[in-house]
């Protein structure tokens, strides 16, 4: 049976052997799992920087480095980065983030991005031979240059609700029309193995935080 996992932002058709490990989100004390693109990446690859000898790099941990941010004061800053390494007892993590970094504890991310956390119990909808995934609660955050401009945090119904109202706006700009045109393709691929396809406006409204910039509704 194959499974649609709905992240929001990250459709995904793609069964993976391994679980992959996910980066990490620190936010009022809590962790959040941060598994769709994320910005310590790219922005340790203007560096250079060596992969430590000890690096380990497995089907979980693709690029050998997993990233923790935090945010504070508003602000999104990278906190650590790890490496799995070989133990006695097996793997384990190590922080390499003051190799890279000697002089810094911690570094804003110049983010600019509507970022959505899934958290809580993982509900699976089964229909028609397709199983659907969603989660109880969706933390949502505006990032404008690595401040948090907006931000909810939503049961699953309320998530909903959200993309709906934004959806709405969204129906009323040039974007839209010009979205009905171009994620044709997407949409398609989107709908290829479904036995309930998808209307264009139905797919648009699911994708909505990664076609907008703001969550003013």
């Amino acid at each position: 049976m194959k499974k649609l996992i709905l992240f929001a932002l990250l459709i995904s058709l793609k069964v993976f052997a391994t679980e992959q490990i996910p980066d990490i989100l620190i936010y009022n004390g809590k962790k959040y799992e941060w598994r769709s693109f994320n910005p310590g990446r790219d922005y340790i690859k203007k560096f250079n920087f060596k992969v430590p000898e000890d690096a380990i790099e497995t089907t979980a941990n693709y690029g050998f480095y997993t990233f923790t941010y935090t945010i504070e004061n508003d602000s999104l800053y990278l906190t650590d980065i790890t490496i799995l390494v070989e133990k006695e007892r097996g793997l384990d993590s190590r922080s390499v983030f003051k190799e890279f970094f000697k002089d810094k504890e911690k570094i804003v991310m110049e983010y600019t991005k509507i970022q959505t956390f899934p958290y809580g119990k993982q509900i699976e909808v089964t229909k028609s031979n397709w199983t659907d995934i969603h989660f109880t609660n969706y933390l949502v955050f505006e990032f404008k240059n690595g401040r948090v401009e907006k931000n909810y945090d939503l049961n699953y119904q309320r998530f909903l609700k959200l993309k709906k109202n934004l959806f709405l706006k969204f129906k009323q700009t040039e974007e839209y029309t010009k979205s009905k045109v171009t994620e044709i393709e997407n949409l398609e691929n989107f709908n290829d193995f479904r036995p309930e396809k998808f209307s264009m406006e139905d797919y648009l409204e699911f994708k909505i935080l990664g076609l907008i910039n703001t969550l003013k509704e």
